[in-house]
């Protein structure tokens, strides 16, 4: 069934997006290779990790400057409140999930050096509204892949069950905040003949910098572990991303809607999956092992 079907928000933004006060024991009693053993695929994955906190504080500081200039909508404002306690809670685990990464010698400060100087240029070298639609870009991305994950719950299957939650919960409050930046930029563009031009041009350079980024992080996280030349586990992500469970090829339809002059996020239906996966993990978050306190200077 196509997932195309345009939605209307049934609920207010509290509700809809709601701030969760999640905990995860991220640590090394985690495998190193927590899905299914698997080096490549696990590092697909620690490589988004990898570039969520400065992504996410990317979307805050591009979404929250026009959270006051929407034309007075209240419940839009409301929703970019929303969003950025949802981003700032990605933030929180995300670093928490890299500083486990970094004590297995992982270059996360490296790699973030790069992601924050290219977030710099941009800040030099484009307007606001520009930064906001790299952003709404950015969240069609994640909503899609997001997508992926929820409604396909064996994809996670067989993977550390911490892991697994984490990038459960991550889905699903990317899906529930899928269209705020998108509406915040249509807010901020009003013209919608420039608008289509511009989030076109807008997805076709940033997707440029993504596949890149994405490419280059991977080999950087496998290299740490001495396989970047085990063909057998290249070919086992590839198979992963492009045939079962087709992850990429999965949500290419998806990607291309992005194209489409009616598209909105809403049109992605994941409501049925988003139900199912909320019902699924509140019982595990509300077991989850709480996070360890930090140190106190001494």
């Amino acid at each position: 069934m196509r997932p195309f079907r345009r939605t209307a928000p049934d609920a207010d933004a509290a509700s809809r997006m709601p701030t969760r006060d999640v905990h995860f024991a991220i640590d090394n009693r985690i495998p190193r290779f927590w899905y299914r053993g698997a080096c490549h695929v696990t590092r697909f994955f620690d490589a988004f990790s990898v570039m969520f906190p400065l992504g996410e504080r990317f979307f805050i500081e591009s979404v929250r400057p026009f959270r006051d200039r929407v034309g007075g909508d209240a419940s839009l404002a409301a929703e970019v409140d929303a969003f950025v306690r949802q981003e700032a809670s990605h933030i929180r685990v995300h670093r928490l999930y890299n500083a486990r990464l970094a004590s297995q010698r992982v270059p996360v400060d490296a790699l973030e050096a790069l992601l924050d100087a290219r977030q710099r240029n941009a800040a030099r070298q484009v307007s606001p509204v520009t930064r906001l639609a790299l952003t709404a870009c950015l969240e069609h991305y994640t909503t899609i892949l997001a997508h992926r994950l929820l409604s396909d719950p064996a994809i996670l299957e067989g993977a550390d069950p911490t892991m697994a939650a984490v990038w459960r919960w991550h889905a699903i409050e990317e899906t529930e905040h899928k269209a705020v930046a998108f509406d915040v930029f249509a807010a901020a563009m009003p013209n919608a003949a420039r608008r289509y031009v511009v989030r076109c041009g807008a997805m076709l350079g940033i997707s440029v910098y993504f596949v890149i980024d994405l490419i280059h992080f991977v080999h950087r996280l496998v290299a740490v572990d001495g396989q970047t030349r085990n063909l057998r586990g290249w070919l086992q992500l590839l198979r992963w991303l492009f045939v079962a469970p087709g992850i990429f090829t999965r949500v290419m339809p998806m990607w291309l809607f992005w194209f489409s002059p009616r598209f909105h996020p809403d049109r992605i239906d994941s409501d049925a999956a988003l139900r199912a996966a909320r019902a699924a993990l509140e019982p595990y978050l509300a077991a989850a092992e709480p996070e360890p306190e930090p140190e106190s200077p001494a």
